[in-house]
């Protein structure tokens, strides 16, 4: 196992103002938000510390879980004023809002990661990119295969969130064009392919980052190596860092040392005074950003320092 100094992330906390009394302010008035089901834990959190501070002042923020595609397609529809999603728009998108006049607030809110688990039982510690994409498209169908097995054999069962963000984020990240293979079971959530690595030594399934502690399973996060620098246009790793391998530590996902990372994104039609413009301040000043990193995500507005834990 490659052997690395741990870090902590501390977000460097910037000052904001306050805004004139209106009949719906930042802190008063209902707004409802879309939330990719990806960070459901962590924005449960954040509604919930938004509404303990501001309820008193009539504020009442309500969310439902969906894909971020839904909830991207709700917003360009005009049905939705405030999404949380794990991808940006694209050029389509980004036109269908210039064709309707839409300038929205739009804010990296943090960063998360896909993981890749295993039984806890299971001795293998680390799993290449390459090696990923294998076992997702069915070439790679045994333990004993890899090239850090272990002392692992046996079948690979693949669990993995059917029709879901993660799905689409490694198909454009690991498979680009290639088909899955036709062995992967397909669970209903985040939470049941956890639960159903736990319940099968043999197996292997890929979640969100986000959702490990709120499982709280006995389930094994995988370290991941990228041997490709060119692999991640988005994120691209430092060259030192291609070929080792890294845990999604939080520190190792702010550096792009962690090869799958993510965005987090908000969008909203937030003009100013609307509780829409208070929420979105919340998420990306202090006590948001806070919540952000208890979560084990990377804070996406607030200025980062790096303090060795030794």
């Amino acid at each position: 196992m490659t052997s690395m100094r741990a870090w902590i992330l501390f977000p460097v906390i910037l000052a904001g103002g306050c805004l004139a009394e209106k009949p719906e302010t930042p802190t008063k008035g209902t707004l409802h938000v879309l939330v990719s089901e990806s960070v459901a834990p962590a924005m449960q959190r954040e509604v919930g510390e938004f509404m303990a501070i501001y309820a008193r002042n009539g504020a009442m923020v309500t969310y439902d879980l969906c894909t971020s595609d839904e909830a991207i397609d709700r917003f360009l529809a005009d049905t939705a004023r405030c999404i949380v999603v794990t991808r940006p728009f694209n050029e389509r998108e980004r036109g269908r809002m210039a064709n309707q006049g839409l300038v929205p607030s739009e804010i990296t809110i943090a960063y998360d990661a896909a993981i890749a688990v295993v039984h806890h039982t299971n001795p293998v510690e680390r799993i290449t990119t390459p090696e990923l994409l294998d076992i997702l498209t069915g070439r790679l169908k045994r333990w004993e295969q890899l090239s850090h097995p272990e002392g692992a054999k046996g079948p690979i069962t693949v669990f993995l969130q059917d029709s879901s963000d993660l799905g689409l984020y490694l198909a454009g990240r690991l498979l680009k064009g290639e088909r899955p293979g036709t062995g992967i079971l397909h669970t209903s959530s985040n939470l049941q392919t956890l639960r159903s690595v736990v319940q099968n030594p043999l197996s292997i399934g890929f979640a969100d980052l986000d959702w490990l502690d709120s499982a709280r399973v006995p389930a094994k996060v995988l370290e991941i190596a990228e041997p490709d620098v060119r692999a991640d246009s988005i994120f691209p790793p430092p060259i030192e860092t291609v070929g080792k391998f890294y845990p999604p530590h939080p520190a190792h996902v702010y550096r792009n040392y962690y090869p799958l990372k993510r965005g987090i994104h908000v969008y909203a039609k937030a003009p100013q005074g609307s509780l829409a413009s208070g929420f979105v301040t919340f998420l990306a000043g202090r006590e948001g950003q806070r919540i952000f990193l208890k979560r084990n995500l990377v804070p996406g507005t607030q200025p980062i320092r790096l303090k060795p834990t030794e």
